[in-house]
């Protein structure tokens, strides 16, 4: 029997893979529990296969009874196979945050990286909620008891367990290193991420924690470490005389994350220099294809917002990206990229950024 685990990268949803593989085993058989994709996977650029091509690898290199699999960016065949066959698998939702500080502790990877890697997970994961056959679990719900989640996903499954099993399920999990409160303080994300990530990580995930919470989706923002500054991977203030000629690519770009479905308004912040006003600016969104753009000459020195309105269909390919171009071959001075505010069109719109217009480095924390 195969068992799908929906959830976050992170400590909760490994722990929900390990507590179905003990509930599976209880069933007879032998049991192997695996996880798609890898955080490797996860943090690099390149498409990731899909979920059932990951499961159909798995059953032909293994003899086991059952499979757990634990899919972190689920796709659209996955979700439409599993509402197809009205098959039951259980979601597991923390707070996005934590499950990026999570990552952070077990590996070496830059905070920029975990963000966009569990930004990523977010819309795909969320609608599978939705789904008739799901038990959704919510890290801050379950308590300081893991018991009852055990026994609510047995019950879910049809494995019968008795109080004495879901015991030893709990021991077995603690043993495995999964043991302790399932729910933590509000504030623990913050303690075990560095202070410079919190901004970005709040900004790109915390829309979604109001989400999980049973509230509308709130505000994305895209902070500028996650952008990209074409030949100055690291320097988002950039220098025009070293970017301009053919506009064939753009100078900035990122971050190639997923959002959900339907219509959304992105605010992007920039900064020019005496130098860089009256050339001709472009600022798109991109997702396997243009969705939207707008084009703009600043007046003069300062900081500008440009707005582009786009829809998105369900998430696929890289995710979306915003692009700013220079189309100008003898364009001067600097461009400071500040960040992206999205939010669905729904919503009301940002307030005009506060602050003095003359002085783009102050106003963008440069």
């Amino acid at each position: 029997m195969i068992f799908f685990s929906i959830g976050l990268p992170g400590r909760f949803a490994d722990w929900c893979d390990t507590a179905i593989g003990l509930l599976a085993g209880h069933s007879g058989g032998t049991v192997t529990v695996g996880e798609w994709p890898r955080l490797p996977d996860m943090f690099g650029y390149n498409m990731i296969s899909s979920v059932l091509d990951e499961v159909a690898l798995r059953l032909i290199g293994s003899s086991a009874t059952h499979l757990v699999m634990g899919a972190r960016q689920p796709d659209e065949k996955l979700c439409a196979a599993l509402a197809e066959m009205n098959a039951r698998f259980v979601v597991a939702l923390d707070d996005p945050r934590f499950a990026a500080a999570d990552i952070l502790a077990a590996t070496n990877a830059e905070p920029r990286v975990v963000a966009r890697a569990v930004a990523n997970s977010c819309p795909l994961v969320m609608r599978y909620a939705s789904l008739p056959g799901a038990l959704t679990m919510y890290a801050d719900r379950e308590g300081t008891d893991p018991a009852p989640a055990i026994a609510a996903m047995a019950r879910h499954f049809g494995i019968e367990v008795d109080d004495a099993a879901v015991k030893g399920i709990v021991d077995d999990l603690a043993a495995a290193g999964h043991g302790g409160a399932l729910s933590r303080p509000d504030d623990e994300w913050s303690r075990r991420v560095p202070a410079s990530a919190h901004k970005m990580l709040n900004g790109a995930l915390a829309g979604y924690r109001e989400q999980i919470g049973g509230g509308d989706l709130g505000q994305i923002i895209w902070t500028r470490e996650l952008f990209i500054a074409a030949g100055h991977s690291a320097n988002l203030t950039d220098s025009l005389e070293a970017s301009t000629g053919s506009p064939i690519c753009p100078i900035i770009y990122g971050p190639y994350i997923h959002l959900p479905a339907g219509s959304w308004t992105a605010r992007v912040v920039l900064g020019f220099s005496l130098e860089a006003a009256g050339h001709t600016f472009l600022v798109d969104a991109f997702s396997e294809r243009q969705l939207g753009s707008t084009s703009f000459q600043p007046e003069r020195e300062g900081v500008y917002t440009v707005d582009i309105n786009f829809s998105l269909d369900e998430p696929s390919g890289h995710g979306v990206e915003i692009r700013v171009w220079v189309w100008s071959e003898y364009a001067r001075g600097q461009l400071a990229f500040g960040h992206v505010i999205l939010r669905p069109l729904a919503m009301r719109q940002p307030d005009v950024i506060a602050g003095s217009q003359h002085d783009f480095r102050t106003v963008l924390d440069l």
